[in-house]
């Protein structure tokens, strides 16, 4: 997975530069989001590496508790959400200062929508992985990406129906904490699979 990062991230830091010398309002907004599909996804190729070494197994014998198992795939993938977010911002930070301005809303906004999406991929792919196993791993990422889609324009939809003045701040800001709250909740699911779970 290492080696995996360290791809998507220089190819991450390649398009981001390259989209924020465009200068361009779309170009701006595809280099906040698209650093959270590159890298973060990462992640989730952990548990198909592990079924396939067969460590998911060795790892039951070993002196920790399963709940911490878990955890540790979690914190894999947030840690991998956060370092996504201070690359963009970085070279945002850089731009902004030695060129033109970067950060202002819509750049906030889109990073915000960028990370709400792909915490809630993860926070269908865990459980559904553990309960199922990583054999359906390409039928449920779909099914998670489909989801997440279907939550983000049903929100958007359903906030601008009531009118919130403010749109784009108040959506980015809700569906953003919405997904956090999916994965605290997935975790816990995730957990309570683990636990009860037989190999």
């Amino acid at each position: 997975m290492e080696k995996s990062v360290r791809s998507s991230s220089l190819l991450t830091v390649i398009a981001v530069v390259f989209l924020f010398l465009t200068n361009h309002s779309a170009a701006l907004k595809l280099a906040a989001f698209l650093p959270f599909v590159l890298i973060p996804v990462h992640a989730f190729e952990v548990l198909k590496y592990d079924a396939m070494s067969g460590w998911n197994k060795y790892e039951l014998v070993l002196p920790i508790s399963r709940k911490r198992v878990v955890g540790s795939k979690y914190l894999t993938f947030l840690l991998l959400v956060i370092f996504s977010f201070l690359l963009v911002f970085s070279i945002s930070f850089v731009v902004h200062t030695l060129m033109f301005p970067t950060i202002y809303s819509v750049f906030l906004n889109y990073s915000l929508r960028g990370m709400g999406l792909i915490i809630c991929i993860a926070a269908i792919i865990y459980p559904f992985t553990y309960k199922l196993g990583t054999d359906k791993s390409d039928s449920i990422m779909m099914g998670s990406v489909g989801f997440s889609l279907g939550m983000f324009f049903a929100i958007a939809f359903i906030i601008d129906l009531i009118g919130v003045e403010g749109f784009d701040e108040k959506f980015s800001t809700f569906f953003f904490m919405l997904s956090i709250i999916f994965l605290t909740i997935s975790y816990i699911i995730s957990v309570n699979i683990y636990i009860n779970k037989e190999y």
